[in-house]
């Protein structure tokens, strides 16, 4: 089971529509279980975020998305042994994901924000005179190069 987790921000996360999907639950009942909790104002603060989407008749309807731990205490009233395999499934993917993290796909994402930094610097640069905007038109072809070269490399792991 892949695609149960997502990176949004430096955060893993995954969402009550992909939990109800695969619990085979009706959304609406994933999100009254959420309602339901009663976990410290902390700790939801921390692990949940309540969320939009538009569903097939094209209403806005209520999402939340939650971390790991946001996940593990939700989860935690879901019973019986799909529920447990399940539940088995999401923890490896919360751990398969961090790994990746911590091999080195954030630090493509790191890279590709600081070249973004680089380059609107360098624009700010070039506004203050002319010498400066011939620096900055030889520094652009660099700017897209490692730009593209970055992206091209993260590109494939979002995929996965």
């Amino acid at each position: 089971m892949t695609n149960l987790v997502t990176i949004d921000q430096d955060r893993i996360v995954t969402d009550s529509q992909t939990l109800a999907r695969t619990f085979g639950k009706r959304h609406a009942d994933v999100i009254r279980a959420y309602d339901k909790l009663g976990c410290s104002a902390e700790f939801s603060q921390r692990n949940f975020a309540s969320a939009d989407y538009l569903d097939a008749q094209g209403k806005v309807r209520r999402c939340i998305t939650m971390t790991k731990d946001g996940f593990a205490m939700l989860a935690m009233g879901f019973t019986g042994p799909k529920a447990a395999a399940f539940k088995e499934a999401f923890i490896m993917e919360f751990n398969r994901m961090a790994e990746a993290l911590a091999r080195g796909e954030r630090n493509l994402w790191q890279q590709l924000q600081a070249v973004i930094a680089k380059e609107t610097e360098s624009q700010v640069k070039a506004s203050f005179g002319s010498h400066l905007m011939l620096e900055r038109k030889r520094e652009l072809p660099r700017f897209r190069d490692e730009r593209e070269e970055l992206a091209a490399k993260i590109q494939p792991s979002l995929l996965n």
